[in-house]
């Protein structure tokens, strides 16, 4: 019988743990005794079941292309957020962020008729909706 030293008895006794630890914790294809035979479904087939956030209001395309003139009615308001943004609440539903146009006539809580462009090569801090290059602004 050959002798071996504490350490050799250490290493050998810690490897042996070890490697029932991996056994012990790794994935079974075979049912434990005295589970269920019926497979249950693995955690990324279940559906989630938090529902989906709705967005507020109506969701409605922009009229136009980038780039081709449009006539909207709205009510003209002033958000401030990241320093403030002029927009437009379109009859239509849509929300467009103004740029330009007389200050006399696009101002807060005035309603009117706006001609402009669509603006998509732009963007804003604010992202208030669609930037709407104003043309031509009169009360509505």
């Amino acid at each position: 019988m050959t002798t071996r030293s504490p350490l050799t008895h250490l290493l050998l006794t810690g490897a042996l743990l070890g490697g029932l630890l991996l056994t012990a914790c790794a994935p079974s294809e075979e049912p434990e005794v005295g589970s269920s035979m019926t497979p249950q479904p693995s955690a990324s087939a279940v559906p989630p079941s938090t529902p989906k956030p709705s967005m507020s209001g109506p969701v409605v395309p922009p009229p136009a292309k980038d780039g081709q003139p449009i006539s909207v009615r709205g009510l003209v308001e002033r958000v401030e957020l990241e320093g403030g943004c002029t927009v437009l609440r379109a009859d239509n539903g849509t929300t467009y962020q103004l740029m330009g146009g007389d200050p006399n006539v696009v101002k807060p809580g005035a309603t009117v008729r706006i001609s402009g462009r669509l603006r998509a090569d732009i963007m804003t801090i604010c992202q208030m909706g669609p930037v709407l290059e104003v043309d031509s602004a009169q009360p509505a």
